[in-house]
């Protein structure tokens, strides 16, 4: 865990959301934390408005296969609402974690590598919602769409993990 390193994934993050470059000062690690966290919710919640406007499509142009797929699509949206929740209303940062004074580099670098996880999987949600036209072309759209769901609930626990678990070594 080399310094060098844990600048590069400071820097990717700061290219995803600009203004972020206080991360690493112990005042700002939590509202950096809560920027992270509210970014991926806006990915979250926009992916969310891109299923429902399809399966206001979906459902105008009937027939049973639309109806099944409205059904997959309404499980989908409420997984997604509850990580949006989950990302915008988790506690304001850890308090233990972020309050104390010598975090290590390689703790630093596991919580960067998990922010940016969190938001490459928040930011690809929306790439796999088409509209109507697209979903009669490509069939299993679905499955793509299932698996970036599954991508960003794993790097969510990943980070709640690790942040529990430097909680749980501050205590």
């Amino acid at each position: 865990m080399t310094q060098p390193k844990v600048a590069g994934l400071l820097e990717k993050i700061a290219r995803i959301i600009p203004g972020i470059g206080g991360y690493q000062d112990r005042e700002k690690r939590r509202d950096a934390d809560k920027a992270v966290r509210i970014r991926a919710a806006e990915e979250v919640a926009r992916c969310r408005e891109l299923i429902s406007e399809v399966m206001n499509d979906l459902s105008r142009s009937g027939g049973m296969k639309n109806l099944r797929l409205i059904g997959n699509l309404e499980r989908l949206v409420t997984k997604l609402e509850r990580m949006e929740d989950e990302l915008r209303f988790a506690a304001y940062g850890y308090a233990g974690w972020f309050d104390r004074e010598g975090i290590s580099l390689e703790d630093l670098e596991k919580l960067y590598e998990y922010d940016l996880g969190l938001l490459s999987a928040a930011q690809a949600l929306p790439e796999y919602v088409g509209d109507v036209d697209h979903i009669g072309s490509d069939i299993d759209w679905t499955s793509g769409l299932e698996e970036a769901v599954k991508d960003l609930r794993n790097a969510l626990e990943g980070r709640k993990r690790i942040m529990e678990s430097q909680e749980a070594d501050i205590e």
